[in-house]
């Protein structure tokens, strides 16, 4: 499935189904071992954090326009080659 200009949505499908799967196995260790919960809620928001990064990183690297254009001082654009004057 393409989207986003273009790009495929796996990653992005990916990264949030890790990161349910995972939510869910917090949640079931909560819920066996209520004593655990004030250790695991922080790892619910470190979870989310991570994912909302992955995401926000991946629509980043997306983008267009000429301003998020990640190669625009490139130097592989130009050619050095033709630079060099001197033969060997």
């Amino acid at each position: 499935m393409r989207i986003w200009h273009g790009r495929h949505a796996a990653p992005l499908i990916a990264i949030w189904l890790f990161a349910f799967i995972v939510a869910a196995i917090l949640y079931k260790i909560e819920d066996i071992q209520p004593a655990l919960s004030d250790l695991i809620r922080p790892l619910y928001v470190i979870l989310i954090a991570l994912a909302l990064l992955v995401t926000w990183k991946w629509f980043r690297a997306r983008a267009i326009g000429e301003q998020h254009d990640r190669r625009h001082g490139d130097r592989r654009h130009t050619d050095r080659r033709d630079d060099n004057d001197t033969d060997p």
